[in-house]
């Protein structure tokens, strides 16, 4: 089995009507025993500073958002890039903090770029390897610019376009595909 540990897991187009429709997901972990991994498009209205006082016990004013990170109950995660505040590097320069002590840290720090995130997505030994089975899922190699998102349009569609294009690459038998082959 691969891991597929760093990598994204892009909801198929196919995948509808589920909490994961249009989800782009980072795998944290991935092993025969089963696979955790972490929403990375899904904001709420939440910010840290509405959830400060029952997290932190005292008020934070950052009015960065709170992140849905799956329909699995679990502790309050920080993606970032400080290595000394991590718990596991996922890819290389990006790491993930569950401790309290390094997740407040890095909220009380005001850490950027970070991705804050409650919950998590995960699946049992076998499950997801029977879900790629029906095709609900589409695969990449993750990068520090969709952890942390900040470019224009859907991460989702950014990313299921990257993946066409990789596809097209293949099967042309291609070494690189432009980005906007509009512009060949």
């Amino acid at each position: 089995m691969r891991s597929l540990k760093g990598h994204l897991l892009i909801a198929s187009p196919s995948l509808l009507a589920s909490f994961f429709t249009r989800t782009v997901i980072l795998m944290l972990d991935h092993s025969e025993e089963g696979a955790a991994g972490v929403v990375l498009n899904r904001p709420t209205e939440a910010t840290i500073s509405d959830i400060a006082e029952t997290v932190f016990s005292g008020p934070i004013d950052w009015a960065k958002p709170l992140n849905l990170g799956g329909p699995v109950s679990g502790p309050l995660m920080v993606l970032h890039e400080v290595e000394d505040l991590s718990d596991q590097e996922i890819i290389p320069g990006v790491y993930n903090a569950v401790e309290i002590s390094k997740v407040r840290e890095a909220v009380m720090g005001r850490l950027e770029p970070s991705l804050i995130l409650a919950n998590y997505a995960g699946w049992g030994p076998g499950q997801l390897e029977s879900e790629f089975g029906v095709d609900s899922w589409l695969t990449l190699p993750a990068t520090r610019d969709h952890v942390f998102w900040s470019g224009s349009g859907d991460l989702w569609n950014v990313v299921v376009k990257a993946i066409n294009a990789r596809r097209l690459s293949e099967f042309l038998h291609l070494r690189e595909v432009p980005p906007d082959p509009s512009m060949n």
